[in-house]
């Protein structure tokens, strides 16, 4: 009797499963197909769980599609495959782990690592090292972030929002979690180029941002640099200097005005300002300089464009001769740097000449001027040593 009651409870048990297709263990009301309860929540036993079937090697012959999904656990390494559960994928034909994209490694200078398999499987390594480099084309990142690879390295980043990106550098004084100012003319972030110089690695130059000064609440002083390397040497020198105060400064560490140029130079192509020949504007324009390869004009604020005078002054002549009266006399050549034929003369004496005495000056050849006395009086004018400045005028 006591066979026929069991028999009758487990048929009644199994007709519940089929009728509701739900199953509870350890509940009476179950929320699934397959409810699981621990023992006790709180404290649970640790027997309380999923055995899943463990294996030390995936069958010889792979499953069907009947077992697409099904789950095993690995509890050794078998070949590239660590310790750990997998489930056959069908539509790959292969055994693929719950953490199989990300697998754990060495790298070649011995540092512990997780790399990504399906990249590195494709010829790209993506890693990350147990001290927290990051590293896209390369095992082995020398720096916090670094991509390396032979072809297209760009950097991109994309927004589709009123806030466009933006590339961020921060640095502090103190730590991250208590900052302070920075040290005065502190360094606040760069962007660095680098290049290979057939020895070693080198550093040829960037963009910088330091204070410019010193940061106190409520003033943050800047000051933003771009370095290049010269011929000949690996040394970085600063180019371009703006200042806190809007000065810019060309190869001027501390430019004093809006814009202030380095000093030229004996040497070649080392002029502070040349203007390259170019077509004068059909307008002129207020505060416009041109060159037009022959001439250089300069326009005002009413829009008028003057030739710019240009000038070579000579050294000092001393003229001391009598001109006899209602008569003339030309001085001995005078060297004028720049001037050339045509262009105008302009002479001065030094001091007052004798009263009725009249003088001018001409361009005779390149380089080379005249001074031309006259008296216009009836007596002979004896000049003294009369010292004239010769100037020619385009």
């Amino acid at each position: 009797m006591k066979f026929i009651t069991t028999v009758l409870f487990v048929a009644s048990l199994l007709c519940s499963i089929q009728s509701f297709g739900q199953v509870g263990i350890n509940t009476t009301s179950p929320a699934s197909t397959l409810d699981i309860t621990a023992s006790n929540e709180a404290l649970p036993s640790n027997t309380d769980g999923i055995l899943i079937p463990r294996v030390q090697a995936f069958p010889v012959v792979d499953p069907t599609a009947d077992q697409d999904g099904i789950l095993v656990f690995l509890n050794t390494t078998d070949g590239s495959d660590n310790r750990g559960f997998y489930y056959w994928d069908h539509s790959q034909t292969r055994w693929v782990g719950f953490a199989d994209e990300w697998r754990d490694g060495i790298n070649a200078s011995g540092d512990d690592l997780i790399f990504a398999s399906q990249a590195s499987t494709t010829g790209t390594q993506i890693v990350i090292t147990d001290d927290g480099r990051i590293g896209f084309g390369t095992e082995d990142p020398i720096e916090r972030f670094e991509f390396r690879g032979p072809g297209d390295n760009d950097f991109q980043i994309t927004s589709a929002n009123t806030n466009p990106p933006n590339v961020i550098v921060y640095n502090t004084g103190g730590t991250l979690d208590s900052p302070t100012a920075l040290a005065s003319n502190g360094e606040v972030g760069s962007f660095i180029a680098k290049t290979h110089d057939g020895n070693d690695i080198q550093e040829i130059g960037g963009f910088r941002f330091y204070m410019d000064g010193m940061a106190s609440p409520g003033n943050t002083p800047s000051r933003f640099v771009i370095n290049t390397t010269p011929q000949g040497t690996t040394t970085q020198r600063e180019r371009i200097i703006v200042r806190s105060t809007g000065n810019t400064g060309l190869s001027e560490a501390n430019p004093t005005a809006t814009l202030h140029i380095r000093p030229g130079t004996t040497a070649a192509q080392s002029a502070p300002i040349k203007l390259s020949q170019g077509t004068i504007m059909t307008t002129p324009e207020a505060g416009a300089l041109e060159y037009n390869g022959t001439n250089l004009y300069f326009t005002d604020n009413t829009d008028t464009r003057d030739e710019v005078v240009l000038g070579s002054r000579s050294s000092s002549i001393t003229i001391s001769t009598t001109v006899a009266l209602r008569s003339t006399f030309d001085s001995a050549n005078i060297t004028v740097a720049g001037a050339r034929v045509g262009m105008a003369c302009n002479c001065a004496p030094q001091t007052l000449p004798p009263a009725g005495l009249m003088w001018s000056c001409v361009i005779t050849a390149a380089n080379t001027a005249k001074v031309r006395l006259a008296n216009i009086t009836n007596a002979n004018i004896t000049t003294g040593s009369l010292v004239f400045t010769v100037k020619a005028i385009k």
